[in-house]
Order: structure tokens, then C-alpha cells, then sequence
């Protein structure tokens, strides 16, 4: 009898053989897992993961499945699960290797649920696998020695175990994909291949790429004092990247040039010790935008992996065998590349995530430095399981890790409220008494916070009253947008006024943004209203700025965006406390309420950055611990569904629409419906998006066309200047406004 692991590809006649397909996502982990000690974990992980294939039943689906394909039908409704039989075998030879078997197609699963799950299988139908699998000489035990030194080495506590595992897992799930991957989809695994094989993107080109950008743009540059601190910034980030890898924290004033010095930093720093990639999380979109055109303006247009689609094609029947169905799964992304550029929830979300599409790219974090970008924005409530990961990253995976903001949170404080970084831990990579100076030198606002609160009829009013044609108006919530920008419209400023949050697609944020910041180069007049998505890391220079009452940290950002390139004597930050406005909900508000004491003293100085050390320090005595102990006590017993469930950046899941906002989407679209889903497709997909809150979204199904599975075409109200539109009532706010 022929055993096989998949159905051939559509058009072809040529199946995967199982023995073949085992064997090499063996190799394939082991290659994987080497990279932290653990290749013979994985090895037989890989060995084993469909040794439930080998069952009679499972050969005559896949027939079924073929004949399906071939006469355009349905996939037979009756499924014949294949993992845990793999998984059983691993339990009685090595039980650490079970759970990567049994979960990967449903997810890491829960301890005691997979032991229940062993314990029903039918024995026959178990001894029968093992004999089938035994005639094609499948090693069905484990004859390497050091398999227990590995996991000795690598798992000292029940933390550093769950995390072993789970990156482990993805080592096991990319493998699997990619053999798979080669099989149903030839010509996508060949351009894989040629991508990595290509010079231009590996990290010492990448690096002297930017060192020579770097010299070009010095000859170029005005010597104003913005410039020389962003040259003293990117001096003192080459010379910290010598250091030996481990915890940094980079202290740049606003408009400092940290996205440039950063990236400098990061790849001098992986050539200097020979690390693989460059990972950089940023909490908002709309830094990405940025952050990315940045970079790619310097490196090249495919040099820069841009990934924060919250597309999930895995969902739903993971075990289909048809090529179609697999080859959806096959495009969630691996991180195959030498620069990333990603959301904090995609990075965050990944490391404590137990799904197969998640979890897959997590073994390409292994032997990376990882930039925090805006580090002060992670939610208070994950703080501990957050920074007890990272410490196993740099202890245990060879990271490197970048805490980067102007306003920096407390993270070695060992105390009561937070068990943080080791005290001395974290090495400042621009010298502290540099960086204060730098924090002096760059004092381009004056602040000013008015004795009550205000009507959004007042904003428009003071706003008039200034005589002055460009401002920045930021608010909590895009219901407070919305009223802002519908106060302050009128007939005069009708060409002018711009509006920017979540409820806009990438690609439309970005043209206005365009044209924003072409109104300000060329002094016309430019009022722009938005929310939370331009507070961070987007480079604007408005003279005059409002920014409604918030976290102190996020006043202090919205600064950054005034005056930034100090052409004035000094902008004007003006913060108001809106009467009819809605601050977000939890630790928001909270935070919201620590700032309003800190503001009322008199000799608050908030061009000082250790004012951050004593705000983070009271917040997060507020915070509550109640889910950060759900968390690491499901992380202890192993319960990674609950893990998952509970580690949550965005409090509300999303799940993103595709808007068909322009030709090209268009052109996006229709090659998906034609031949299914790529993972060149996700990444062209990403500036058309717009995330739904669940509810939301199944308020809103019959406004949605599936494409192919887990992607959706939007086919309701969408306007040129307020985005998408969702029933009578705008969106109180959006989770993703505060961290995504």
C-alpha cells in the first residue's frame, strides 16, 4: 500500500508521499530548533507530527478528497483525525513532543485535555498505524541521547517550559507548512526560496545601505540644533552596538530621530554579533505607514516585511487536505526575512498565542534584536507576562532587546506592584547625561491648559481666535473625532479640514497624510482632527497643537508633533478637558486620572523625561492583577487555550474588511477570488483594511462578500473623509486606536 500526506495540487496527478513528507519536516525543525539547542526536539516532532496518516481510513480520505476536487464537490463531511495518534506515540517516548504533535493543526492544546484525548484512542487502529509506518522503516524510537540535555538546558521553571514549547511548535507548524507548501504551490515555494537567497536583503548589505544613506543625508542636512541631536543620536546608537546583546533602552526627545538611529543601531548591532533579523513593533498603524516608507525609501521597496494584517486563513477546517484549503493556510506569514516591521499586538499576540498561524513565525524571533517602538504604550495590565518573556528571549534565544520612546516607562522597578528587569539590567545606548541634554535642547513648546472645560464649540471658537490656519487637534475616542471635525467644519475650511483614525484604510490614511504634510511644507492653511493613530512616531510639524486630556505620556507625544523641526521659537500645545468628550474605559482612564493630579502641581516641568519615572510608578500601583495571574497561572499548568484566550492587547477581537477603495484593491481582489489566497496577497492586502469589532462584524454580515476563507469584501457605506460608517450611531471608541 502507498501512503500518502496530501491530495495532489489542482491540475496534476502527483501526491505528496507521507514517508517523504515526514522526513523532511524532520529536518526542517531539527534546522529550526538548532538555532537554540534544540534541533533533536523538534527532529522528532517533525518525525512524528502525521504519523496518523499512516491509518487506512486516513488514505481513503484523502481519495475522497482527490475525487471531491476533481468533480468541483464538497469535502467529505467526515473528518479522520491524524495527530493524535502521532501524539500518543510521543507520550509514551518522550512526553514534551506531544502537545506540538496533537496541536498542529487545532493549537497547542490543554495538559490535561490531551491526556484525556490519549487516553480514548482506539489501541487497534493505534497498533495497525505503527505497523503501516514500521514497513516504510519509520524510526519510531528515540535514539539520541542529548534530547534530554536540550530540554535541561533550555527549561529551568514552568515558564521557560511553556514558552520551549511553544516556540518549538513553530518550529514543527513553518516546517510542516513549507514541505506543504512545496508541494501544492511550487511556484510560491520557488520564489520563497529565491527571496532568501537574494543579497541585496541580507543584514550586512541592509546595514551598509543605510550607513551610506546615512552619510548622504549628513552632507545634506541644515546644522540646526534638531539635526545635530539627531547625529549625536545616531553616533551614540553605533557605538552602544558593540555592546554584548541583552536589554537596551533608547531615550530620544520627540522628533529626536529614532526610527533612523534605531535601525542603525539594530543592524550594526546584528552584523556585530551575527544575528539574523530585525524585528520592529510599533503599537499604531499608522506608524507603521510611516515607519515603513522610511525604510524603504533608504533600503528598498521589498526590502522591508510589512506585517499587521489580522487576516486568518487557518480558521475553520484545518484539517482539509484539497489544495485550496491548504494552500490558504499555507499564507499566514513565517517571518522568513531579514527586516520586519509589525504591531506590538502581532509580535505580543504571537508569544503567548497557541493557533498554528500565530504561533509559525515564532522560531524566527530566535537570534533577532527586537525594537519596542513607543515601549510606553503596552498595556499595564500584561506588563508581567510581558517583560517575563522577553527576559527568557534575552536569557535563553540569543534577542536582543530595544525599550525605544521619548517617554520611557519604569521597567526595573522590582517592587510590590511590578516584578520588572533586574536593577542595572537595562544599558542606556545614548549616555544619560547626553540624553538629558538632548531633552533640554529640544524644548520647542510652550504648554497651556485652560481653568475649564470645554464644549467642542469652544475648541472651534479658540480656534478662531487664534487666527492660525494649521492645527492638530487630537482626541480619545473617534466618537469625539467625529464631533470635533463636525464642529469645526464649515464653508470656509471645507478644502482643508482632514480627519484621521482607525475607520480610514491604510491607503487612506496615508494620502492624507500626503497631503497634510504637502500643506504644511508649503505653509497652507491644514486643520487635521484625529484620533490616538498620529500621537507616536509620525513625523508632522504643526505650530499650533490640541490634545484633549489623556495618559501623560500620550500628552507629552502629541507635543512631538508641534514645532518638531524647531523652525519656530516655540509651538503651542493647548490641553483641554472636553466636556461632552469620553476618555476609553480601565487602565486608560486611570491613567487619565494620574495625570490630572500631576498637572496641577505648579512646578511640573513636562519637558523633563524622569517625570516619567515617578508617573509609571503610580500607575502602575493601579493597575489591576488579576488577569496578568490568570495568565502566568495557565501558563504553569500548561493551558495554552486559556493563555491565548486571556492575553489579549486589544480587549475587543477584531476581525478586518477589505474596502475595494481604489484600482488596485480592485486588481487585489479579483486575483484572489481567480486562484485563492497568497502570502504575497496578506501583505498587499494590509492598506486596505479596516478592523470590526466582532460585534460589529456579525452586525454587519450582510454588508460582507467572503472572498476565500477568512477574508472579507466590504460592501457597505464607506466616505471620503469619515471612512467607514456603521449604522445610526458612530464607534465610542476603538481599542485599536490605543495600541494597534
Amino acid at each position: 500500500m502507498f501512503f500518502n500526506a496530501h491530495t495532489p495540487p489542482q491540475n496534476s496527478t502527483k501526491w505528496h508521499p507521507l514517508k517523504c513528507h515526514l522526513f523532511k519536516v524532520a529536518k526542517l525543525s531539527k534546522k529550526f530548533a538548532h538555532k537554540f539547542g534544540a534541533g533533536e526536539l523538534a527532529y522528532y516532532a517533525g518525525l512524528w507530527h502525521d504519523l496518523g496518516k499512516y491509518n487506512p481510513k486516513f488514505q481513503k480520505y484523502l481519495e475522497q478528497c482527490d475525487q471531491a476536487t476533481k468533480q468541483g464537490e464538497a469535502a467529505p463531511r467526515t473528518k479522520i483525525p491524524h495527530a493524535v495518534y502521532g501524539a500518543k506515540l510521543a507520550a509514551e517516548k518522550f512526553q514534551p513532543v506531544a502537545p506540538l504533535i496533537y496541536g498542529h493543526h487545532a493549537g497547542l492544546p490543554k495538559r490535561a485535555y490531551l491526556k484525556d484525548r490519549l487516553a480514548e484512542i482506539a489501541i487497534d487502529t493505534y497498533q495497525k498505524i505503527l505497523e503501516n509506518a514500521h514497513s516504510e522503516s519509520l524510526a519510531l524510537e528515540i535514539s539520541d541521547s542529548r534530547i534530554e540535555q536540550q530540554l535541561a538546558a533550555l527549561a529551568t521553571d514552568e515558564y521557560s517550559f511553556e514558552l520551549l514549547i511553544r516556540i518549538l511548535f513553530s518550529c514543527l507548524v513553518d516546517a510542516d507548512y513549507l514541505d506543504t507548501e512545496t508541494h501544492f504551490d511550487l511556484e510560491q515555494a520557488k520564489i520563497r526560496e529565491e527571496n532568501q537567497e537574494r543579497e541585496d536583503w541580507k543584514i550586512d548589505r541592509l546595514w551598509q545601505t543605510l550607513a551610506e544613506s546615512q552619510q548622504d543625508l549628513l552632507a545634506k542636512a541644515d546644522l540646526t540644533k534638531v539635526n545635530q541631536v539627531r547625529s549625536q543620536v545616531y553616533d551614540a546608537c553605533l557605538d552602544a552596538a558593540k555592546l554584548e546583546p541583552g536589554i537596551f533602552r533608547l531615550a530620544v526627545p520627540t522628533g529626536g530621530g529614532k526610527t533612523r538611529s534605531g535601525l542603525g543601531f539594530a543592524l550594526s548591532h546584528a552584523v556585530e554579533h551575527n544575528l539574523d533579523r530585525v524585528i520592529i513593533a510599533v503599537p499604531y498603524t499608522s506608524i507603521i505607514e510611516q515607519t515603513v516608507k522610511v525604510y524603504r525609501e533608504i533600503l528598498g521597496e521589498d526590502a522591508v516585511l510589512e506585517h499587521h494584517s489580522a487576516v486568518q486563513p487557518d480558521k475553520g477546517n484545518e484539517e482539509d487536505a484539497r489544495s485550496r484549503q491548504a494552500i490558504a493556510r499555507l499564507a499566514t506569514q513565517n517571518w522568513d526575512a531579514s527586516l520586519i516591521v509589525t504591531t506590538t499586538v502581532q509580535l505580543f499576540e504571537s508569544l503567548f498565542a497557541n493557533r498554528p498561524s500565530k504561533c509559525r513565525k515564532l522560531h524566527n524571533i530566535v537570534n533577532s534584536v527586537i525594537i519596542l517602538d513607543e515601549v510606553q504604550t503596552l498595556p499595564v495590565r500584561l506588563l508581567e507576562p510581558i517583560l517575563n518573556v522577553l527576559k527568557d528571549l534575552c536569557g535563553r534565544y540569543k534577542v536582543s532587546i530595544v525599550l525605544c520612546t521619548a517617554t520611557q516607562p519604569a521597567f526595573e522597578l522590582n517592587n510590590p506592584y511590578l516584578e520588572g528587569f533586574a536593577a542595572g539590567s537595562i544599558r542606556d545606548i545614548v549616555p544619560q547625561e547626553l540624553a538629558q541634554e538632548h531633552f533640554s535642547v529640544l524644548r520647542r513648546v510652550n504648554y497651556h491648559l485652560p481653568e475649564t472645560a470645554w464644549s467642542w464649540q469652544d475648541l472651534a471658537e479658540d480656534l478662531q481666535q487664534r487666527q492660525t490656519s494649521q492645527a492638530l487637534i487630537i482626541l480619545n475616542t473617534r466618537k469625539d473625532a467625529l464631533a470635533a471635525l463636525d464642529a469645526i467644519a464649515n464653508e470656509n475650511n471645507k478644502d482643508y479640514l482632514f480627519h484621521l483614525s482607525t475607520l480610514l484604510c491604510g491607503q487612506h490614511r496615508r494620502e492624507i497624510l500626503a497631503r497634510v504634510r504637502d500643506r504644511l511644507k508649503n505653509n497652507q492653511p491644514c486643520i487635521l482632527v484625529s484620533t490616538q493613530v498620529v500621537e507616536a512616531g509620525v513625523d508632522l510639524n504643526f505650530p499650533l497643537v490640541y490634545r484633549a486630556i489623556a495618559p501623560l505620556d500620550r500628552i507629552v507625544q502629541a507635543a512631538g508633533r508641534c514645532n518638531r523641526e524647531g523652525r519656530l521659537d516655540k509651538g503651542d500645545v493647548v490641553i483641554f478637558d472636553p466636556q461632552e468628550g469620553k476618555v476609553p474605559p480601565g487602565e486608560y482612564e486611570k491613567a487619565v486620572e494620574q495625570t490630572k493630579i500631576l498637572l496641577t502641581r505648579k512646578n511640573i516641568d513636562l519637558h523633563d523625561p524622569n517625570i516619567f519615572t515617578k508617573y509609571f510608578e503610580l500607575l502602575y500601583q493601579t493597575r489591576d492583577r488579576k488577569k496578568e495571574k490568570e495568565i502566568q497561572d495557565a501558563r504553569k499548568s500548561f493551558d495554552y487555550p486559556k493563555v491565548a484566550k486571556n492575553f489579549k492587547l486589544i480587549p475587543d477581537d477584531t476581525t478586518p474588511v477589505v474596502i475595494n477603495y481604489n484600482d488596485s484593491a480592485s486588481e487585489i481582489i479579483q486575483r484572489i477570488k481567480k486562484r485563492g489566497l497568497r502570502s504575497q496577497d496578506l501583505r498587499a492586502l494590509q492598506p486596505y483594511l479596516v478592523n470590526l469589532r466582532d460585534r460589529e462584524f456579525k452586525q454587519t454580515e450582510a454588508l460582507q462578500e467572503p472572498i476565500t476563507q477568512g477574508v472579507w469584501l466590504w460592501q457597505g457605506t464607506y466616505n471620503d473623509i469619515k471612512g467607514i460608517s456603521i449604522g445610526k450611531e458612530p464607534i465610542l471608541y476603538d481599542p485599536a486606536d490605543l495600541f494597534l
